[in-house]
């Protein structure tokens, strides 16, 4: 079965450990990040546009439907490791996700994580196609990438669904390799 692009709750039969780790690793990214290295985040877009319809049918709103995305890469010590985008309609933009109009450089996680309100549905994880609108953001910051693989989360506050993709980019998998290396010399 080709799982390329097929969002899956349940982790991809050609998963390492360690890949299954960090796609289902529960909480925020952001401060996982921060230990690895000297973080920052970068956005790379931020805007209004029609929502393609996997997309769409991921927040549970019409196909074709105008959405506020975000695209993010995250670097460690300067070097892109993980990218992100994330979106939402603009009716729960100018309503109950109105604290991301503006939102700039900060790390979603410092909203994600800090309500009572927002809850989070379980992880799914994929292997990008090359079509993908996450996979078209990595190739810009990882062009020779072999294989794209991404986690993705939906939050909801009163109804209204803001989706988190993340793509953890090949340049994050050797630091984690490296990592492993050091513990296990």
């Amino acid at each position: 079965m080709d799982t390329s692009h097929y969002w899956s709750s349940r982790p991809l039969s050609e998963l390492t450990g360690s890949e299954h780790h960090w796609l289902f690793l529960p909480g925020a990214l952001t401060p996982r990040l921060k230990a690895m290295g000297d973080y920052s985040i970068e956005v790379v877009e931020q805007s209004h546009g029609p929502l393609n319809p996997e997309e769409a049918q991921a927040l549970n709103v019409p196909a074709n439907t105008i959405g506020w995305v975000r695209e993010v890469v995250m670097k460690l010590d300067g070097e892109a490791c993980v990218t992100a985008r994330s979106l939402t309609s603009v009716p729960a933009l100018n309503g109950d996700w109105a604290d991301l109009n503006g939102y700039g450089r900060r790390p979603l996680a410092e909203i994600l994580y800090t309500s009572e309100q927002t809850l989070r549905e379980p992880f799914q994880c994929a292997l990008l196609s090359p079509g993908a609108p996450l996979a078209a953001l990595s190739y810009r910051f990882a062009p020779q990438a072999k294989r794209l693989l991404a986690r993705r989360s939906r939050f909801t506050r009163n109804g209204s669904a803001l989706l988190v993709s993340e793509c953890f980019l090949p340049a994050f998998w050797a630091r984690v390799e490296y990592a492993q290396a050091l513990k296990s010399a």
